[in-house]
């Protein structure tokens, strides 16, 4: 239903994640996925920011046209999140819901 297109290198402040919908039009994951996939069943959507197993920091850059999806940064510096042994990175997939 809904595409993504990488932008830049990985692991650089220029990374970025942009979001199209069925018909290849570019779209805000914020504003233009609805909430629900399905209000009957009680289904939503949800946007992955940062897949499980992954160390890099991820949001949604509110700030952007289209609020593409991009690495945080602290102090100038890319931010990553330490490994809880056993486990590599995040340990379940974080994200948000749309709207």
């Amino acid at each position: 239903m809904y595409t993504t297109t990488e932008r830049g290198a990985l692991n650089s402040t220029d990374f970025r994640i942009f979001f199209k919908n069925d018909l290849g039009v570019p779209i805000s994951p914020m504003h233009d996925i609805p909430l629900y996939a399905d209000e009957n069943n009680k289904i939503v959507n949800m946007v992955v920011e940062i897949p499980r197993w992954t160390n890099a920091k991820m949001e949604i850059c509110l700030k952007e046209t289209l609020n593409p999806i991009k690495q945080d940064v602290k102090n100038g510096k890319l931010r990553f999140v330490a490994n809880c042994f056993p486990h590599h990175g995040y340990i379940w997939n974080y994200g948000a819901l749309p709207q």
